[in-house]
């Protein structure tokens, strides 16, 4: 990078000089005579006088230019590293001071605040009176940003980008998400993640089938799952964790892949909406796994986060669903875990071309000065897509033990995608390789539900629960009675709360 350091004193030499030479050369005197015979002899002298010849001194003259000053530019931002985060602290030093040199008039001032849907809109409105209620950029959850974006919090960034590489390189499932109705760009998405298939590439092979291409739809998982139960012994082709909340986490995490909201935000109340088809298609596929293909365990009504760390380390499920986060807690516990064996494929299919999960955008402070608002942008666009600065988190991660090469959403793609994607397996320390299929998939990512998750899951778990427990269950029915229940007990107190505030 080019140091743009404070302007120095600059200071140059105008010589003037010229030098005008004489055309013609200095004589001497000549003496001319002329003789006229009755005469006396005249004689007259003709003299021509030298030429003056002119010369100028040359002159030294000193202009001295005066510099203009930088105007510092402060830009605030949110996700500053804590004070007991050594690697992050370290991350952040290296950042203010490589980007310093790039932008010197920048001057980047991080705090320490997280977001949080709870506290967001009551820290936002308590700002009012500040000229600048948000930092210039801050972070927000991925699967927040357009109801942020929708309410006024965010503002339009798209005559500054468009012009620019960055939006092409993003998934459009991704980018989408930092976009409004009208296709207006007001975020760089960072990260990605959510759930995936996890399987065992060993019991694949067993079963004759590609490792390398696990199903990408859940017909395809069930054509899997029953092909591994019949050629393999004592091993089930598809379990999902169902105990307790775990079901209902579960049940949301199917019907995402269907399409389907669980709760709705109207006229400023939350209305329970999981009574719909994604979420009937959801269960109605755990019933079929379980009573016509038998491919699950018999203990699928209480197969829980034990059963999975047992029965997946163990070799006798081949595939289920999971986070990263899953995977990188059995690696780090699970000394005898054949980590080269677990293989990590999308989540599969089933219309929606989504899956439940996270990630984070940087938005942009619609108050903010466009002076303010190009060096925000400026910032995250470079650490954001210099591979310098990428390299740097990446190794740094390596260097202090995390495990790097886990399983995530590649945001970008193209050939940007595939250089981040290259050193990422530089310094990987799993079988990053055997989690492609899940890394490129470009799948939409939904969030979780945006109130009483807990109590939602929980109830969902039940529900779960009775249609599992039944070969031939009325989902629906059972869907709709839950709907009006958890309405009345959880949501209408919820926004009675909401009124009275």
């Amino acid at each position: 990078m080019q140091d743009w350091g404070i302007l120095k004193k600059l200071s140059f030499l105008l010589i003037v000089g010229s030098v005008l030479v004489a055309c013609a050369t200095p004589s001497p005197q000549v003496i001319k005579e002329t003789v006229v015979v009755t005469k006396e002899i005249e004689k007259k002298l003709v003299v021509t006088q030298p030429v003056e010849v002119i010369v100028e001194v040359p002159v030294e003259k000193i202009v001295e230019v005066t510099p203009t000053p930088l105007v510092p530019v402060i830009v605030s931002i949110t996700d500053a590293a804590l004070e007991d985060d050594a690697v992050g602290i370290e991350r952040q030093r290296w950042l203010l001071e490589q980007f310093h040199a790039f932008r010197p008039e920048v001057v980047v001032d991080p705090n320490p605040y997280r977001y949080d849907p709870q506290t967001f809109i009551t820290r936002t409105n308590s700002l009012a009176d500040n000229p600048h209620p948000l930092e210039d950029t801050y972070a927000v959850w991925l699967t927040d940003a357009r109801a942020l974006i929708e309410s006024g919090y965010a503002a339009d960034i798209t005559l500054y980008v468009e012009d620019t590489p960055f939006p092409e390189a993003y998934h459009p499932a991704i980018l989408a998400l930092a976009q409004d109705a009208y296709g207006n760009i007001y975020g760089l998405p960072h990260t990605a993640n959510g759930m995936g298939l996890m399987y065992n590439r060993r019991l694949f092979e067993e079963a004759g089938l590609d490792p390398d291409k696990p199903p990408q739809t859940w017909g395809e998982v069930r054509e899997y799952a029953r092909q591994i139960g019949d050629r393999l012994d004592g091993v089930d082709g598809f379990n999902i964790r169902n105990e307790g909340t775990l079901g209902g986490w579960m049940s949301v995490a199917l019907m995402v892949t269907f399409g389907g909201e669980t709760v709705q935000s109207v006229d400023g109340q939350w209305l329970a909406v999981y009574n719909n088809n994604a979420m009937v298609a959801a269960m109605r596929l755990m019933h079929d796994l379980r009573w016509q293909d038998g491919t699950t365990t018999s203990d699928i009504k209480t197969w829980g986060n034990y059963a999975l760390v047992l029965d997946f380390g163990a070799g006798k499920t081949a595939m289920t669903i999971a986070s990263a986060d899953t995977l990188g807690w059995m690696i780090r516990n699970l000394d005898d875990l054949a980590v080269d064996e677990i293989g990590f494929g999308r989540m599969p299919n089933g219309g929606a071309n989504a899956t439940l999960g996270e990630g984070s955008v940087w938005l942009y402070n619609p108050t903010s000065s466009p002076e303010v608002l190009e060096a925000a942008l400026a910032f995250n666009t470079w650490r954001e897509f210099d591979l310098g600065a990428f390299e740097n988190a990446v190794q740094l991660r390596a260097k202090n033990g995390e495990l790097v090469g886990l399983p995530y959403i590649n945001v970008f793609t193209g050939e940007y995608g595939q250089q981040r994607a290259a050193i990422i397996e530089k310094y990987a320390n799993v079988p990053v390789a055997n989690y492609a299929n899940f890394i490129d998939a470009g799948v939409a990512v939904r969030g979780e539900p945006p109130v009483a998750a807990q109590e939602l899951y929980d109830e969902l778990g039940q529900v779960l629960q009775q249609v599992l427990a039944a070969p031939n269950p009325d989902i629906k029915a059972l869907l709709d009675a839950s709907a009006e229940s958890f309405q009345a007990r959880v949501l209408d107190v919820i926004n009675a709360e909401s009124v009275e505030r």
